[in-house]
């Protein structure tokens, strides 16, 4: 299988993403965390040539032991998404296991190979020691050893031959921001010691991070569910409420992904487009302020801290936090940057050995 593939992976619950150091640079792919059970196939069912529609990007089979589970985007088209929010998907998921392999397949470009995998969890999971080793082991159990799986028909194989876990998802933000492609720390030793905060906004989870003197502080480290997820929740709310129309969560987390991205947003009502961004605003603005009164709540003003935002969410509510944190820096890529940030350890001498 040649030569040992060293890989960060953030398994987030709004998307898989994997990441390798290769030479000057680092390659990542991003799986949206939405699994189903059903088919792409219409079998003989068509409108006869009548009506033309653009192509949609289907999403992936992958098959492995017996099973099957659509992945990727636009799942819901084809089969009602299996939304697993809780913390226990890490460690008996095997709709984990379908991203993790398609993500990965991405990466490599199918085929067999040696993996060794460094893996971001969030803070709410690794709080707690016994918590912490006993995920790491669980998700030892299932990844460690042999894994031959199809995509889309296509036989690929994997040997995992080792992994780390107990690695808290801000961290691997921090990692990014300080560390080179070797691994090593670039940013000298004042940056190193000094007090680093590190706000991430995932699609469950908000995670609130801080490294001092080269130490993670119990004191200020904190987390709570109010990731996009909570977003697209009430957005969802918002819409059935209003107009009788129910959404999956990542439906609901579209239109979000949408109006971030500054753009008008419709669903379908007894068959016509009505327009719901006022629905999915008013959700937005209410999360923001949710989690800048949680911020404060665990650091006040936070002027002591260098403040770095990540995560998907980050996003979506930089405006606010730089108001809030004027001296805070975005991420240049806060989607990948854990996964980076954990690519880059990975590469570190001895730390996947």
């Amino acid at each position: 299988m040649g030569r040992l593939r060293k890989i960060g992976c953030d398994p987030g619950f709004g998307g898989v993403k994997v990441a390798e150091v290769r030479g000057d640079a680092i390659e990542a792919r991003v799986v949206p965390s939405v699994v189903g059970v059903g088919s792409t196939e219409a079998g003989a069912l068509n409108l006869a040539g009548v009506v033309r529609s653009k192509r949609q990007e289907h999403p992936s089979l992958v098959a492995f032991d017996g099973v099957e589970y659509l992945v990727g985007p636009n799942v819901a088209r084809f089969a009602r998404p299996i939304e697993r929010m809780d913390f226990a998907r890490f460690t008996d998921g095997p709709e984990l296991r379908a991203l993790l392999y398609a993500a990965l397949y991405e990466l490599l470009d199918g085929g067999g190979h040696r993996v060794a995998l460094a893996l971001g969890l969030p803070v709410g999971v690794l709080q707690d020691r016994d918590q912490a080793r006993a995920t790491e082991r669980e998700m030892a159990r299932w990844l460690l050893g042999q894994h031959r799986f199809a995509l889309d028909g296509v036989e690929s194989e994997l040997e995992i031959t080792a992994i780390r876990a107990k690695i808290a998802q801000p961290v691997a933000t921090w990692f990014d921001w300080g560390l080179d492609l070797q691994g090593q720390w670039c940013k000298g030793r004042d940056a190193a010691k000094a007090p680093c905060l590190v706000i991430d906004q995932g699609f469950n989870t908000l995670d609130l991070l801080v490294v001092e003197g080269g130490r993670i502080s119990t004191r200020y480290t904190s987390g709570d569910t109010l990731g996009m997820r909570r977003a697209a929740e009430m957005a969802a709310g918002n819409i059935q409420r209003r107009y009788g129309v129910e959404l999956s969560l990542h439906e609901a987390d579209a239109l979000v992904q949408q109006v971030v991205a500054g753009r008008k947003v419709s669903v379908y009502v007894t068959g016509d487009l009505v327009s719901v961004s006022a629905e999915v605003r008013q959700a937005l603005n209410s999360l923001g302020a949710d989690v800048v009164r949680f911020v404060e709540r665990n650091v006040g003003a936070g002027r002591r801290f260098r403040v770095l935002l990540t995560g998907g969410g980050a996003l979506a509510l930089a405006g606010r936090l730089l108001r809030q944190y004027e001296h805070a820096e975005l991420m240049a890529d806060p989607v990948l940057a854990n996964a980076r940030g954990l690519a880059k350890l990975a590469v570190r001498e001895g730390f996947l050995e």
